[in-house]
């Protein structure tokens, strides 16, 4: 099995080159939609969230995930232990989706913290998406629907672009228009598949 990290600040364009691979044949693991998974009913980690945050971020035995974000995304501490907390889950729930892939199966990790979880030493690749801030913080409010302020705040507390592209092996730039950028992250799918063993 060839495992391939993906990762990028939000807003980067992470999910149209996700897409992208899924189509061509790429087994992708979405690690945000495994921790909303795991987040959404009873689980071990609910309750380890509830036991550092409090009740009030638990709302109908799911994590309201709004009121956690007011939380953490405005104090860099609070949002450090979220993630001690977390990383760990979606680690181990990573690694049961794996064992579950055949040996030829290239599989991407589309996984936004990659680096803070440490997942990133046991990818073959790892590709970067890259975009400007006043680029990332357009698509996050209007996706989000959020303030301009929250989606800075959102920006402020994970790596630049710049340490992004000094730690991944490939980057892709989201600075140009849409068609061109789609076209960038199919080129690069297709070298993926050309590489296969």
């Amino acid at each position: 099995m060839r495992l391939i990290g993906l990762c990028g600040r939000s807003g980067s364009g992470k999910s149209c080159f996700a897409d992208i691979a899924k189509a061509n044949g790429i087994k992708v693991i979405d690690c945000d939609a495994v921790y909303k998974e795991m987040v959404s009913k009873p689980s071990p980690c609910l309750s380890d969230i509830e036991k550092e945050f409090g009740s009030e971020v638990i709302n109908d035995n799911a994590l309201n995930r709004k009121k956690l974000a007011e939380i953490v995304f405005s104090d860099p501490e609070k949002l450090s232990l979220l993630n001690s907390v977390t990383h760990k889950h979606i680690k181990n729930e990573i690694g049961n989706i794996l064992n579950s892939f055949d040996e030829n199966d290239i599989v991407l990790l589309d996984a936004p913290t990659l680096f803070e979880s440490g997942i990133d030493s046991v990818c073959e690749l790892i590709i970067g998406i890259v975009a400007t801030d006043d680029a990332c913080i357009a698509r996050i409010t209007a996706r989000d629907n959020i303030t301009e302020a929250q989606a800075k705040a959102r920006l402020a507390n994970q790596y630049s672009a710049e340490f992004i592209v000094e730690n991944c092996d490939m980057i892709i730039y989201n600075d140009s228009n849409y068609s061109e950028y789609k076209q960038a992250c199919e080129r690069v799918v297709s070298s993926l598949k050309e590489e296969r063993p």
